[in-house]
């Protein structure tokens, strides 16, 4: 009995860290298929651990099984494959000493909502400018975009905080400017409309 209780708990373990990756808008996470992995990593962690943990033989040939289970998929996002080995870790750690699950849980989750936190933060006030984005779902949000190509400096643009790119190409000067906010894109766009020295504007909405 004692041991299925462990193993709700390791699948709790995945579903929290699923829901706080939703909670700060990870949106890379927000299918099926990651749901399932997320619930199904942590309890097959533990009952491997919990069935190898007192028999050295079966040890050394469950690691030469496992050994041969790869992951095909490519992972593009780091947090992806730090995620990944953390439902990994928090089976291991239930099926070893349950305080070391829960507190595995409750810190990785403690940090993905404190940053997310301190990013709205930053962002309200316009602090600085401490995070870049690559136009990619793989990075979380999928955010929207606007560039800009013109004569003449646009200095709007460029004391901007979103600011993500520019460059200055034979009299050209070129900006890209990123925010999760369409109205935001939309009204950046209306300033720029205004300004003769504008030669092209491309835009490029989020979800």
């Amino acid at each position: 009995m004692e041991h299925v209780l462990t193993l709700f708990y390791s699948i709790g373990s995945g579903l929290l860290m699923y829901l706080a990756l939703i909670l700060i808008k990870q949106k890379w996470v927000n299918t099926i298929h990651y749901l399932l992995t997320f619930l199904l990593l942590p309890p097959i962690a533990f009952v491997i651990t919990s069935a190898i943990s007192n028999n050295l033989a079966l040890s050394l040939g469950m690691i030469g099984a496992l050994s041969i289970i790869r992951f095909r998929t490519p992972v593009k996002n780091p947090l992806e494959l730090v995620i990944f080995f953390a439902l990994i870790t928090s089976g291991i750690s239930f099926g070893v000493n349950e305080k070391w699950g829960i507190l595995l849980v409750g810190s990785v989750m403690l940090i993905l909502v404190a940053t997310r936190l301190f990013a709205i933060v930053v962002k309200k006030y316009n602090l600085f400018n401490l995070f870049n984005y690559s136009f990619s779902t793989n990075d979380g949000e999928l955010k929207s975009m606007i560039e800009v190509e013109s004569s003449n400096k646009i200095e709007y643009l460029e004391d901007y905080h979103s600011i993500v790119y520019q460059s200055i190409n034979e009299n050209r000067y070129y900006y890209k400017i990123s925010v999760s906010d369409k109205s935001l894109i939309n009204s950046i766009k209306e300033k720029i409309l205004l300004d003769k020295n504008v030669i092209s504007i491309e835009v490029r909405y989020g979800d």
